[in-house]
């Protein structure tokens, strides 16, 4: 099997598709050719395409990268509470497995716009859950003990993207990784081992990142992905090489985890 980026995006030409215009920021065009070019040298065979928060809900460059992509990707969209049944079953025909939300704390600076709120969900879960479809949140950690009982109960899958995405500095022991932790061991979290960079204060090697990786190793390697983030479109500093942020994950996984993170739990999850 080859290896599966569960977390890459794809980015049109402006006059093929608007962005919203109170998004937080403006990504270059990232074509999934490019992607292919890439990854595929890293041995990355499948993705899982991720809508990013510039496109709000509308999920036109996501289901053509989908179509495009001839049975080796499947995606995450976004939706409102409102979609009809007969939206979501348009895309889960198309490949969809999950939907995006995101969760932030009041004034927090690095909130994003034209992410669907976690509120939500509520409307959503059930419809989700009977379509085989997975909440994929992007939040901070340090927020999950608020939310845990939520999650917990949660009747679909909930995956966290980029390591819970708290800044490396605060640790692998805050109560923010802890909850995140429990959620693994107990509930029906998984996670993704992605945006190093987003993480980082360290430079090129994120290594203030690498306990955090651990920790999440050591409660469920079993409830793990791997994504590249490509086209790292928002990083924390200097945008990262993707080529070295795949080194990165082999250099702090044990080998004989590495395939199944970075390739059999992705095809399991995603039904690839």
């Amino acid at each position: 099997m080859g290896i599966v980026d569960c977390h890459f995006h794809v980015i049109a030409p402006a006059d093929r598709a608007p962005m919203l215009p109170g998004r937080s920021y403006t990504p270059a065009p990232a074509s999934l050719a490019q992607w292919r070019s890439t990854l595929s040298p890293l041995g990355v065979t499948h993705g899982v395409v991720v809508q990013p928060s510039v496109y709000g809900t509308d999920n036109r460059v996501l289901l053509a990268a989908l179509k495009e992509g001839r049975g080796t990707l499947v995606g995450v969209a976004a939706v409102g509470a409102d979609v009809s049944d007969d939206e979501l079953d348009r895309l889960a025909e198309a490949g969809v497995r999950g939907v995006r939300m995101a969760h932030f704390e009041a004034g927090d600076p690095r909130a994003m716009g034209g992410f669907v709120p976690l509120a939500a969900f509520d409307a959503l879960e059930g419809r989700l859950a009977v379509r085989g479809m997975h909440l994929q949140l992007f939040t901070d950690s340090r927020l999950l003990p608020a939310i845990a009982d939520r999650l917990m109960r949660s009747q679909a899958a909930v995956v966290i993207d980029h390591m819970g995405r708290a800044p490396a500095r605060l640790g692998a022991d805050h109560e923010g990784i802890r909850s995140l932790l429990r959620l693994m061991c107990d509930g029906p979290v998984w996670v993704k081992l992605s945006g190093a960079a987003n993480l980082s204060e360290a430079g090129p090697g994120f290594e203030d990142v690498r306990q955090i990786h651990e920790a999440l190793l050591a409660a469920r390697p079993d409830r793990l992905v791997w994504g590249s983030d490509w086209p790292h479109t928002k990083p924390a500093g200097e945008r990262p090489r993707t080529a070295a942020l795949w080194q990165v994950f082999r250099d702090w996984t044990p080998p004989r985890l590495i395939d199944r993170i970075a390739s059999s739990n992705a095809m399991e999850f995603y039904r690839l």
